[in-house]
């Protein structure tokens, strides 16, 4: 390997060691005296290359390329230059004329040469001994999306994301390998420059009926201008070093950082549109009543049949299209000794329910420094982030309005509503305008648009991410390095209810929610590195170090009826109970503190043994028999190519195998005694859950193997990995008798098995003037919960319920089957098997213990196919993904039946009702039985299989010679996202969900439709 001193010309760590085997050498010029040396590289499409470094052979001297791709270097002939790129087949031109051209061709080696690791640590990737997988930024700029996260779907493979169906500053959740814990966490752990984010906590009351929207999840609001490229540790053994949390794997950042040369500018400016797609089909034909009979007052579409029927009412007469505005500025700039970066993006969208907006502004500043004799570099950053959620969607009963618009009553006109409040004089206020009394409580029915726009929500977040590292190079070959971030946010959270609203929500005046929480992070570690070659033979790569992470919550709230004064939306005007108070100011702390080392031993560039370990002493283990626990890795990789002769068409080859054990300790106060708090009636409460002495942290034991080949000169890429996990001494809330005096009682238990096979296999290659990258993902998982817990009383336990359990709805645990089990009621059956019918209707079951296991809300594998192709100054790309197998339930859908306003209850009247085992039902008796929230939900279960053409671009670029090099280019592109389904069986997206959490997978509850999104990208390199 050639090595390129790169380092005294302020190349980035990407670049420093780009340059692979499989050098060109290009034609010599004569010419007979030294001079300054011009030239211009390109890629493959003739658009310049920025930052590529060019060196005179074996000396020092050296340059980089502006944003025109254009450099110069004083050379004398003969002199042989060298060109590297990160991600490109190096070059190298002997010097003979004093103007240059090259072209460099994509190079999928280099692209994993060296590779960001745990801690920020760069490493080659063939001493990993793990798996990794690196997305560079540009792959998120295909179809933009307001959070990048979900521009990863079908790009990683292990990689399952689910979306809440909160729309535009939602959460997302990431799996990775399956989930690991029961009762705690199994997302994943985001990192961004080598420092653990902050994941912020929800500052509003959510569940199965409360119609609130979700928080946010802390990563959502990264601004994805911002991202240079994003690497996934996918293992335990790959995140060892995070500690708590790392075992579910990692998503680490890697930001954008200032070059030196030339100033650079992008303006960047993206627009899309949102239509609403899978909605559900309405009935038109059976007006608004009961049993055959209309009634105008009645909630329910079981009337008489129409003639003609009424088409108004559809959620097309409600839902509007979207759009999202997302324009963005970036600054380069800088020296070899100082190297500057700035952004700006404003994202202004709308939602496709009237009334919802979502405002975000991203503010970033970097600065790179290099002083004594460039043995210190310091790098200083700040991220200032300013988003408010207006009426963001919610799912679940209360406080949505799609619940309204899709109950509506068949046969009456939908229109004469959006004029939303009416004036009412006896109250001399306005109240809502619809067809029923809104304070009968009979149903939650409300106008939709007075939803929005009289019982709104606003959520507000100022968020600051601050950081300082300082490196200091003692020598050649040793380190130490400091760093401290800050994130520090601010959220508020507010819904006003205005006088006219349900009464089982708000008095005659209104009702007012308001919440503020400050969530702060201090990170802090020293390391010491050490990379060193110890004989010709054997290489050291080590870190040691120590981590201090200290973060801190408060909030105060109020929630309460409003007074005498109407719509006065001020605590001065609440009237607090015992059910309606001042919450109590909460400000909690918690501490780790970390030791840990890692080496690397290399043995003839071929084989490398990796030994890491940590030790974490946590203050959520103050009061337990011990706050201190170790855990340590072991991996091994051989390069396989280099240590055997192998066949010209293999590149490369490697085999890896690696062992972990990861802690993650137990939630804040979990241990700590049972506290006083007060209440709102000034009564002091002690808290009923017993803390019990010897709690443990939990701890993932995981195991795995892998292997990397390249082939006819790395066109084709090929890894696979097969892994083995399981997640000991998980924590468990249970039940008591009262006799003990607690309610609750925490418990450690449980042993939740991963089994995997995951893989990619890739190309990358130019055919007559056309060059394609494709590259197709494979992940398989499968999981059993091995052992519950033991209860202190009642002995081994094989069912844990969560407790989302609701109705006729159960999430549970049980020994001997999957995570992620889905049990609803189903139809009561005799012993032959025919359904019990009683007073002319099925019978359905309410004993949760024997609710029918509909399936698992996890897919059994899952595909991905990314595309690009580039001829000339066109590109296309796009990515089809797929899952296959999991279930989902559409509790929507058992509404609708039960409502009479489903397409299904018409047909059945239409057939003049519903054969039960040779009986016949009424269609009203039938759907009233097995619909709605105690119907046998079992019914509506659906396959979750779904493949999609995830998303698209085609795009042109206009090369920086159509302005005379004035600006470098211009690139305009079609995008669209969630384009279309190649097949889908579940009436709605089985990859939107209620929530991100353990408690409610797989069911849908009136939550936001998914969305067809269609726009344009503009963008222009000064």
């Amino acid at each position: 390997m050639l090595l390129v001193p790169c380092i005294a010309f302020g190349a980035n760590s990407h670049q420093k060691a780009s340059l692979a085997t499989g050098t060109k050498t290009g034609t010599t010029l004569n010419v007979p005296n030294a001079a300054a040396i011009k030239g211009v590289v390109k890629d493959e499409t003739g658009a310049p290359l920025a930052g590529v470094t060019v060196v005179i052979k074996g000396t020092t001297n050296g340059t980089q390329t502006d944003p025109n791709g254009a450099f110069t270097l004083n050379a004398k002939p003969g002199d042989i230059l060298v060109f590297s790129y990160i991600g490109y087949i190096g070059q190298q031109v002997t010097v003979g004329s004093s103007a240059i051209t090259v072209t460099l061709l994509p190079n999928s080696k280099d692209l994993s040469e060296v590779v960001v690791t745990a801690l920020g640590i760069t490493k080659t990737s063939a001493s990993l001994s793990y798996d990794q997988q690196t997305v560079g930024g540009k792959e998120l700029e295909v179809a933009k999306d307001p959070s990048f996260v979900n521009s990863l779907q079908g790009k990683v493979s292990g990689l399952v994301i689910t979306q809440s169906s909160s729309g535009a500053g939602g959460s997302t959740k990431v799996i990775l390998r399956g989930n690991k814990s029961i009762f705690g966490s199994s997302s994943v752990l985001y990192v961004v420059d080598g420092v653990p984010l902050n994941s912020l906590t929800t500052s509003q009351p959510t569940g199965i009926f409360s119609g609130m929207p979700d928080g946010g999840d802390g990563i959502s609001n990264i601004n994805p201008d911002d991202i240079e490229s994003i690497s996934i540790l996918k293992g335990a053994s790959a995140s060892a070093l995070y500690g708590s949390a790392a075992a579910n794997g990692v998503v680490l950042i890697t930001t954008k950082k200032g070059k030196a040369g030339k100033t650079s500018v992008t303006l960047n400016s993206n627009t899309t549109f949102d239509k609403a797609t899978l909605l559900p089909k309405l009935q038109t034909e059976y007006a608004q009543g009961s049993g055959g009979t209309t009634n105008n007052t009645s909630t329910t579409s079981w009337g008489a049949k129409e003639s003609g029927g009424e088409a108004n009412g559809q959620p097309t007469d409600f839902l509007v299209t979207g759009h999202n505005y997302t324009n963005s500025f970036t600054l380069s700039t800088g020296t070899d000794k100082n190297q500057t970066f700035i952004s700006y993006a404003n994202t202004n969208a709308t939602g496709i329910e009237p009334g919802n907006k979502f405002l975000r502004n991203n503010i970033t500043f970097t600065n790179t420094t290099k002083m004594l004799n460039d043995k210190l570099t310091l790098d200083v950053s700040g991220t200032y982030i300013s988003q408010d959620r207006k009426d963001a969607p919610g799912s679940g009963s209360y406080f949505n309005p799609l619940t309204s618009v899709y109950l509506f009553p068949r046969g009456m006109n939908f229109n004469q509503y959006k004029t939303y409040e009416v004036f009412d004089p006896s109250r001399n206020i306005n109240i809502d305008n619809w067809f029923q009394p809104v304070n009968s409580n009979a149903d939650y029915f409300e106008n939709p648009y007075y939803i929005q726009y009289r019982n709104p929500t606003d959520q507000g977040l100022n968020r600051f991410l601050g950081s300082v590292t300082a490196k200091y190079d003692i020598n050649s070959w040793m380190n130490i390095q400091g760093r401290i971030k800050v994130d520090a946010a601010d959220q508020t959270y507010s819904q006003d209810l205005y006088a006219g609203t349900n009464t089982l929500f708000a008095s005659a005046t209104g009702h007012y929610t308001y919440t503020s929480g400050q969530q702060d992070q201090v990170y802090s570690d020293l390391l010491l590195n050490v990379n060193k070659d110890l004989s010709s033979d054997f290489n050291i790569n080590g870190t040691a170090g120590a981590i201090i992470q200290d973060g801190q919550y408060s909030s105060l709230g109020l929630n309460g009826n409003l007074g005498v004064i109407p719509n006065y939306f001020n605590e001065s005007n609440l009237v607090l109970t015992a059910g309606n108070p001042f919450n109590q100011t909460n400000k909690t702390e918690n501490q780790s503190q970390s030791l840990l080392a890692s080496v690397d031993i290399g043995y003839k560039k071929f084989l490398f043994l990796d030994i890491t370990g940590r030790n974490d002493w946590d203050s959520a283990l103050a009061y337990a028999a011990n706050s201190s626990f170790f855990y340590p890795s072991i991996g091994l990789s051989d390069v396989l190519s280099s240590m055997f002769k192998m066949p010209d068409f293999v590149s490369f080859s490697k085999l890896r195998l690696s062992y972990s054990d990861v802690g993650n300790s137990i939630p804040a106060f979990v241990s700590t005694p049972p506290q006083y708090t007060l209440n709102g009636s000034g009564f002091l409460n002690l808290g009923l859950t017993q803390a019990l002495g010897d709690l443990k942290p939990e701890k993932t034991h995981s195991f795995e193997i892998g292997t990397e080949w390249r082939f006819l000169n790395d066109h084709v890429t090929f890894d696979a990995t097969y892994y083995h996990t399981n997640s000991y001494n998980q924590l468990f809330d249970i039940a008591v008798s009262s006799a003990t005096g607690f309610d609750n009682r925490y418990v450690n238990g449980g042993n939740v098995q991963n089994t995997g096979f995951e893989g990619s296999l890739g190309y990358n290659g130019k055919i007559s003037g056309l060059q394609w990258n494709t590259n197709f993902t494979f992940s398989l998982n499968r999981n059993k919960i091995i052992a519950l817990y033991t209860d202190p009383v009642a002995g081994p336990q094989n069912r844990f319920v969560f407790p989302g359990q609701f109705d006729s709805y159960s999430l549970e645990a049980r020994v001997g089957h999957p995570f992620g089990e889905i049990y609803a009621a189903d139809f009561v059956r005799d012993a032959a098997g025919n359904i019990v019918l009683s007073g002319g209707k099925p019978t359905v079951e309410t004993d949760p213990t024997k609710y029918k296991d509909v399936g698992n809300s996890n897919p059994d594998f899952v595909l991905g196919w990314t595309n690009t192709f580039k001829v000339s100054n066109f590109d296309l790309a796009f990515t089809i993904d797929g899952r296959f197998g999991g279930k989902v339930v559409d509790m929507t859908g058992a509404y609708l039946d039960s409502y009479g306003t489903s397409v299904a209850s018409a047909q059945a009247r239409d057939k003049g009702g519903v054969v039960v085992d040779g009986t016949t039902i009424t269609a009203q008796n039938y759907y009233q039985t097995i619909g709605g929230r105690q119907g046998a939900l079992a019914e509506y279960a659906y396959s979750a299989t779904n493949i999609r053409l995830r998303e698209a671009s085609f795009g042109y670029t206009i090369p920086g010679s159509v302005f005379n090099n004035k600006i470098s280019s211009i690139r305009l592109a079609l995008t669209g996202r969630n384009l279309f389904y190649f097949y889908l069986k579940a009436p709605f997206d089985p990859e939107t969900v209620l929530a991100t959490d353990n408690t409610l997978a797989g069911l849908q509850l009136f939550g936001q439709p998914s969305v067809r999104t269609i726009g344009f990208n503009l963008s222009a390199r000064f």
